[in-house]
């Protein structure tokens, strides 16, 4: 499999197709939608990677002012949420493959817990996305545009 590369993606979980489930950061912050169910704008994301695999996953694509994908503390069940406007220091992602061929996971850096970012098993519409300790389906990520 090969690495990600510096560009604007739109990541998802789950089969391509109808049900797969895309990440989106909108008014309800940071949730899991099928296509369409978001403005574009909102399912792009400009993914930075740098040669250690760690990378900024950032929202808008192609804009600053931008927000990065985040968190509170590293823990389990912690909620994924969107950091300040031009947050300093941009929190960083390490972005490794993952189980299923063509995906990736999206963990914590330096956490000691292997943390990773996944949909939420919560109950809720639209549903959350969360830090867990495993994550079996990955991320599969579909180039918009090369930056």
């Amino acid at each position: 499999m090969g690495t990600l590369s510096f560009g604007v993606y739109r990541i998802f979980t789950g089969s391509a197709g109808p049900e797969a489930r895309y990440l989106t950061a909108g008014e309800d912050g940071v949730t899991v939608l099928p296509s369409g169910a978001a403005p574009a704008r909102e399912q792009e994301f400009s993914v930075e990677v740098r040669e250690d695999g760690r990378a900024a996953v950032q929202i808008p694509a192609r804009l600053f002012p931008s927000r990065s994908l985040s968190y509170k503390e590293p823990e389990k069940g912690q909620r994924v949420i969107l950091g300040p406007m031009s947050d300093f220091p941009t929190r960083e992602w390490k972005i490794t493959e993952g189980l299923q061929p063509g995906t990736f996971t999206i963990g914590v850096v330096g956490d000691g817990q292997s943390l990773v970012m996944v949909p939420s098993s919560k109950a809720v519409f639209p549903p959350e996305v969360e830090l867990a300790p495993s994550d079996e389906g990955g991320w599969t990520f579909e180039r918009i545009e090369q930056d």
